[in-house]
This record gives C-alpha cells, sequence and structure tokens, in this order.
C-alpha cells in the first residue's frame, strides 16, 4: 500500500442534526483507531444556484459563518476523544450528494449521521436522492444513528456472509474494525425460507462460513469469531442479530442472499431497522 492510500482520511458530513454529532464520533474514533486524518465535511448548497445581490453576498456570509460554527463544534467534538488526531474542517458550497460523491473519491471511509424514524421509509440523511451513494462508492459508507441507551461496552462486529466477492471485502473491514477495539467478529449467513427444507442446510452454510473466514482468522488470531446460520429475509435477520453489535458490516454488491439488499424496499427496511452503524463496503475494498 503505498502512502496516498495510507494517508486516505475518513471523511464525515457534518449537518445541523444530532445524527450529525453520533456520526463524527464514530468516524473520529475510525480515524484515531485506523491512523489517519479526519476530515469534517459541510455542504451548502444554495436554492437558487448562488448569491448575485449584494444582499445575497451578505447572507452568504452569513451562511458561511453558520456553516464554520457547525464544524468548529464536529472539531471540538472530535479533539475531545481524541486530542491527538489530524483534523481538518472543510467547507464546500454544492449539493450535499454531489459534493460527498465526489469526496468519497479520496476517502478511506464516509460516514454519515441517520435519523431513526418510526415509517419504514428511507433514513438517509440527505432523502432520497441520498440512494444514489449506496453501492455506488469506491470506499466504505457508515451510516450512524443514535445508540439505544442501554448498550455498554463494544458489542460483536456482525458481518453478513453470502460467498460473494463483495461479501468478502466485508469481511476484512469486520477483521479489521473487531481488531481496532478488541471485539469479536460474528459471522451470519441468512438463508432464505423457500431453502429451509433441504437437508444438511445449516452444516453445508457452517463450511461456506468457514471458507469465507479462512485467511482472516489467520491474520487476526486473537480475535474470536463465531458463527450464525438464520433463515429468513435478510434485512430483519440481520438487523435482529446485531441488536446489540458494534455495527453490522455488509457488501453493496451481494451475488447470493443479499442480491439488491441495498436498493428498495429491503435496503430501506435494513437501514430504518438497524439501530446500530452499518457499514457498506464496496466490491474491490481493501481493509
Amino acid at each position: 500500500m503505498n502512502s496516498f492510500e495510507t494517508r486516505r482520511p475518513v471523511i464525515v458530513g457534518v449537518d445541523r442534526s444530532e445524527a450529525s454529532h453520533w456520526a463524527v464520533r464514530w468516524a473520529s474514533d475510525e480515524a484515531a483507531g485506523r491512523g489517519r486524518p479526519l476530515h469534517l465535511l459541510h455542504a451548502q448548497e444554495w436554492p437558487t444556484g448562488g448569491p448575485e445581490a449584494e444582499t445575497d453576498h451578505r447572507l452568504a456570509i452569513g451562511l458561511r459563518a453558520a456553516g464554520d460554527a457547525l464544524l468548529d463544534t464536529a472539531r471540538l467534538l472530535a479533539t475531545e476523544r481524541h486530542p491527538k488526531l489530524e483534523i481538518t474542517p472543510r467547507l464546500v458550497e454544492g449539493r450535499p450528494v454531489r459534493v460527498l460523491r465526489e469526496a468519497a473519491d479520496e476517502a478511506a471511509q464516509l460516514v454519515l449521521g441517520i435519523r431513526r424514524l418510526t415509517e419504514p421509509h428511507s433514513a438517509l440523511p440527505i432523502g432520497s436522492k441520498g440512494a444514489s451513494l449506496v453501492g455506488h462508492l469506491s470506499c466504505p459508507i457508515a451510516l450512524v444513528p443514535e445508540p439505544p441507551d442501554d448498550i455498554s461496552g463494544p458489542g460483536p462486529v456482525v458481518v453478513g456472509v453470502d460467498g460473494s466477492e463483495a461479501s468478502r471485502a466485508a469481511i476484512g473491514f469486520a477483521f479489521e474494525d473487531a481488531s481496532l477495539v478488541g471485539a469479536d467478529v460474528l459471522a451470519v449467513e441468512v438463508r432464505r425460507p423457500a431453502e429451509a427444507t433441504q437437508p444438511d442446510l445449516v452444516e453445508e452454510s457452517l463450511v461456506d462460513l468457514s471458507e469465507s473466514l479462512a485467511g482472516w482468522q489467520e491474520k487476526y488470531p486473537d480475535i474470536r469469531v463465531r458463527r450464525e446460520v438464520l433463515t429468513g429475509s435478510p434485512a430483519p435477520m440481520l438487523a435482529a442479530v446485531a441488536t446489540r453489535a458494534r455495527c453490522l458490516v455488509i457488501g453493496s454488491r451481494g451475488l447470493g442472499g443479499f442480491r439488491g439488499l441495498l436498493f428498495g424496499s429491503t435496503g430501506r427496511a435494513l437501514v430504518h431497522r438497524c439501530t446500530v452503524p452499518l457499514v457498506i463496503v464496496p466490491n474491490g475494498n481493501q481493509a
């Protein structure tokens, strides 16, 4: 890995929401643990394309000052957690989706806060257009909700496994993340209900899991690894097993049980149901 790759920052989107604060916490922990710089990114969008009149220029000054204040608050939050962390605030004009997409090209990880909602629709903080980010980034994206009140200490890193290239990338991310905090890894394969009648389903799935995990266990011998085979719909099953996890890690383009997981109603259900950070790792990502 060259010096450019090792210096890729963790980038976190900063806005006025409470969810943004939790995203900054996650991002600063990830940056510090992985020895990477942290970039705090706030995108400002003009409704009509940009300031034109003198009054617009005065308004622009006020908006930029408000954006700088948000970044200052985020910087203080990250510094309190990791005083020696290299932090760069970035105020960028443009549509949030475009700004985040372009920033992801240079990131080791992109982090966004999400709201926990009571209705089963998209919880992405940048609205329905945010779906265009998932599955189309060159780096992992972490969607971070406000954590439940009753969680204490690092739970396991849960990773969805389906034998695809994308899930192999997710496994690598999960092992590295677990090593940063001394957590266990829980590898989960979800089989569809229609497969439940197949003989030796669990045994075959456990063999598949062992083959997928081989090599990573040798690379991280101190990490305790557990395996679990579940039957049901992938999104609710994964969300349920990850209820007390440090995070849930999945690949973005699975070819097996997670095909299309992050596109359409199943993906929206997972984002809505997941009460812990959801990390989506693209195919080809190197942890």
